[in-house]
């Protein structure tokens, strides 16, 4: 198949597709006569790969090391940069509900102020930014 359709079939651009090939993710496609690049159907499962390992985290920088240098998998550092990029999933999402809280309370500070009529005093204001961390 043409790079085009491959690009279709996945959900890329073709010059996605030829960044792979350049980063050395993706073999190089065939050239037929015409100077077409051909795609069998393996292509099609290696950028589903690409992808999917984007998907969790991965850097499509880092997607070479997690293959050995014959080109296998290598479930041990597979196993060891999952638990990593886990980690780093859990340590988001504590930040997001710290985040959620912050928002919540703040709503609810600021209504109680403007429903009588008022703005937060500069203790209240100062207070918030107190808790500002850099």
């Amino acid at each position: 198949m043409k790079i085009s359709e491959l690009a279709n079939l996945v959900g890329v651009a073709p010059s996605t597709i030829r960044y792979y090939e350049g980063k050395g993710l993706l073999p190089k496609g065939t050239r037929n006569s015409n100077g077409y690049r051909q795609y069998d159907h393996s292509s099609i499962e290696q950028i589903k790969m690409i992808k999917f390992a984007q998907s969790l985290g991965f850097s499509l920088e880092e997607i070479p090391t997690l293959k050995t240098p014959e080109n296998d998998l290598d479930h041990t550092v597979i196993i060891e940069r999952l638990q990593q990029k886990q980690n780093e999933a859990n340590a988001l999402i504590a930040q997001l509900q710290k985040k959620s809280q912050r928002i919540g309370d703040l709503v609810t500070q600021l209504n109680a102020s403007w429903s009588n009529g008022q703005c937060l005093t500069q203790q209240q204001m100062s207070d918030l930014l107190d808790e500002v961390q850099f």
